[in-house]
């Protein structure tokens, strides 16, 4: 029978995904089953931070946040690539001491260009005060150029390549910047975009990382004793928030994506399928956007420290708010019911509180509330 856990942000993402990821393979590769974890949405902009027993700290992007307890990764075609921060990824992990982790990629995933990246930089700049909460990285800017996917891309040569980004993707982003007001490129952009070595160093990141990743496609679930899938963001920044407008990021962050992966590929399988839900003690919102439940961070704990979600141009510094338990479990419930499974797979849902000594007052009724008897919902504490 197929183990599956599928761990998803209950609210604005940075609750702790990571830590529960992380916890559930080294529970796994503890009792001697194989591991797969799946980022099964968004991409580089994902920062998923594990600390080891021993100390080691990463901040995961591309590879899941079981890397460090001995598991696999496999990116699905819901996911964006970016060779180069993959390449500085790969080398902080093996700089760390990582070793004999396996990453694999399926061919049709989305893939980023550097001129997804400076699209995305200049025109947040522009917005200024009105940005988007964006983290720089290109996501919104690769879905909507449609181009080549990881696996057309590493079938071309390089002078392909070279041709494609300069004819293709740099046309893009001169489209884009005209779209939304900006005549030309911004001077201190100028010598970055037409320096040859930029295209000469993605190229090389890209057939570097080919090296690494080998491509796989979904049939690689059915090799796994524990499949863990990894959502980036939370539920309120799904691409259905319309509410939210640009202020979102546009995948699902949900239940959907993983449920969409099981039935494809794990058909005539039986499954026991844990649906884990994380919430800080508190609400943060790294980013723009409307947050009614914003209060000062002196509120929570004036005293405590996120090194993962430090200030940066474009989303600026980490907000926090208080949390409506009630609210929670409504949006968790509606979540979970949204999908269905086959009569093969037994479905549960669990609930993780995360950061429970940084707001320490209200832990004791959050938890209570939320595993009431009424919902036989199980909550872990971390």
């Amino acid at each position: 029978m197929q183990d599956i856990r599928i761990v998803i942000g209950a609210n604005y993402g940075d609750e702790g995904k990571g830590l529960m990821t992380d916890y559930f393979a080294s529970q796994a590769v503890t009792a001697g089953k194989s591991v797969l974890v799946i980022p099964a949405n968004g991409g580089a902009q994902r920062g998923h931070t594990v600390t080891t027993p021993e100390g080691i700290r990463h901040v995961f992007h591309h590879f899941g946040s079981g890397t460090l307890a001995g598991a696999d990764t496999w990116l699905p075609r819901f996911f964006i690539v970016n060779p180069m921060i993959f390449m500085n990824e790969y080398e902080e992990l093996t700089g760390k001491g990582a070793r004999d982790f396996r990453i694999t990629m399926d061919p049709e995933c989305p893939i980023s260009t550097p001129f997804d990246m400076i699209t995305n930089q200049i025109l947040e700049g522009h917005r200024g005060n009105a940005r988007h909460g964006s983290c720089g990285v290109g996501i919104w800017e690769t879905l909507l150029r449609q181009g080549k996917l990881l696996g057309e891309m590493l079938a071309m040569t390089d002078d392909g390549i070279r041709t494609y980004l300069k004819e293709d993707c740099k046309k893009q982003l001169q489209n884009r910047l005209a779209e939304n007001g900006i005549p030309e490129i911004p001077k201190r952009w100028q010598e970055i975009i037409g320096d040859e070595g930029l295209i000469d160093n993605y190229i090389c990141d890209l057939r570097d990382m080919s090296a690494i990743a080998e491509l796989r496609r979904g049939e690689i679930l059915r090799e796994y004793d524990r499949l863990i899938f990894e959502n980036g963001q939370g539920l309120l920044l799904d691409r259905s928030h319309k509410e939210y407008t640009h202020h979102t990021t546009p995948s699902n962050t949900g239940l959907r994506n993983p449920a969409e992966l099981i039935r494809e590929n794990l058909k005539g399988k039986e499954a026991e399928i844990e649906c884990c839900y994380v919430t800080r003690t508190y609400l943060t919102r790294h980013g723009a956007g409307p947050f009614a439940e914003e209060c000062n961070k002196e509120e929570i704990n004036a005293d405590m420290q996120d090194l993962t979600n430090v200030p940066n141009p474009h989303q600026g510094t980490i907000r926090y708010g208080k949390p409506d338990a009630k609210v929670i479990r409504k949006r968790i419930n509606e979540d979970y019911d949204s999908e269905m499974f086959s009569k093969r797979f037994r479905k549960r849902k669990t609930i993780a509180v995360t950061h429970v000594n940084e707001y320490i007052s209200d832990i004791v009724a959050f938890g209570d509330y939320i595993s009431d008897g009424e919902t036989g919902e199980q909550v872990k504490r971390a």
